[in-house]
């Protein structure tokens, strides 16, 4: 039990039970104070030894019941103690039961004392009955609370250790992509070019020994050697250039080509605001920006009759955010999510991000994105 509820339970019993000795005149105050101090007893056996037991309980209800009856006076008020000690501890079709035994011994016990003390002692029983079962559902709800709390926050822990672990098979993808590529070319170095380079060699070695002896056999071997030469820096030279894109291939996915894209074949105006420090992106983030922009562009054209787009880019230490905004018709309400403000939702959120929609002075979307540099 708490210690205010504790010091409340004892008060409840101390006040009426010296109020009643001065309200009331008693055969023998010695009596009186000796069935006090055993009511005091049993709450105390109830709070250390006998927690939970029902019997107990009930005990402490016939007794303080009797007290109520044979000494008159404010002793119907220890009922009240009694009521906090167990209306957050029972079930709750238990705590029914108990109150409903405890308001027949009330009034048992008040027989023979005027209607204003049934009334008075009624109200009170009442009054805090409900306050104490109002107390005990508003800390039960903060249990729940907590609870769910904690589930939330342990989820998002594995969330986030799921995205983390995500990113790192990521780059583990990546780096086994790039693996079998230089393996793959090393063997083509290693079958062709190394083979190649081996028998030019041993032409060469052949042509310098028969050049002497035969001059134009020699030559001729010589000629030969220099055209597969020039066969074998060809071939280098395509595998040097499979090591490194094209600037095509790299800038497949960048707002500069979107927008070059968009402005050729749709006739529309973008402007694009950088602030901040630009640094290189992962090829995921770059990509997630790109779809997202040109959903966003495409949206605004295809229901909004937009003709002018701004697009603007922030880039911070930990985040980037790119909001694209149009000069397009606003749409009447927030209508249901379509398969494309769907998808970008979803691409933003599985590294992490989020996805805001805005209909203020413009229709606004706003990707912000975790960097991870």
């Amino acid at each position: 039990m708490l210690p205010l509820l504790l010091i409340t339970r004892y008060t409840l019993i101390l006040i009426p039970a010296i109020a009643s000795m001065y309200l009331e005149s008693y055969e023998s105050n010695g009596t009186y104070v000796f069935f006090i101090l055993l009511f005091f007893w049993i709450a105390e056996l109830r709070r250390t030894i006998f927690k939970r037991a029902v019997w107990m309980l009930l005990i402490e209800i016939g007794f303080s019941g009797w007290l109520s009856y044979t000494f008159d006076g404010l002793i119907f008020m220890i009922f009240y103690s009694t009521m906090l000690t167990y209306l957050h501890s029972f079930h709750r079709h238990l705590r029914i039961s108990i109150l409903g035994v405890q308001l027949i011994a009330l009034n048992l016990s008040l027989q023979g004392q005027s209607s204003n003390s049934y009334v008075l002692a009624n109200l009170l029983f009442f009054i805090l009955a409900l306050l104490l079962l109002h107390m005990n559902q508003v800390e039960q709800n903060k249990v729940d609370i907590e609870l769910i709390y904690d589930q939330l926050r342990r989820q998002h822990y594995e969330l986030d250790e799921a995205r983390m672990q995500l990113l790192d098979y990521a780059k583990q993808v990546e780096n086994i992509a790039q693996l079998d590529e230089r393996n793959r070319i090393s063997r083509e170095i290693h079958d062709d070019l190394g083979h190649q380079l081996i028998r030019l060699k041993m032409m060469m070695e052949a042509g310098l020994r028969i050049l002497p002896i035969q001059m134009d056999k020699g030559m001729e071997m010589l000629t030969s050697v220099r055209d597969q030469l020039t066969e074998s820096m060809e071939l280098l030279r395509s595998t040097v250039r499979k090591l490194k894109p094209d600037d095509d291939s790299m800038q497949s996915f960048t707002l500069n080509r979107l927008i070059e894209g968009l402005t050729k074949d749709k006739s529309i105006a973008i402007e694009v605001d950088i602030q901040g420090m630009p640094y290189v992106l992962y090829p995921s983030l770059a990509f997630i920006l790109y779809r997202n922009a040109q959903e966003a562009i495409t949206n605004a054209i295809r229901h909004g009759g937009a003709t002018s787009v701004q697009i603007q880019l922030i880039y911070e230490t930990k985040q980037i955010t790119m909001s694209v905004s149009n000069n397009g018709r606003l749409p009447a309400a927030q209508n249901e999510k379509g398969l494309g403000m769907t998808g970008m939702e979803e691409r933003s959120k599985l590294i992490g991000g989020q996805l805001y929609v805005a209909m203020d002075s413009a229709f606004t979307v706003t990707t912000v994105l975790p960097t991870f540099r």
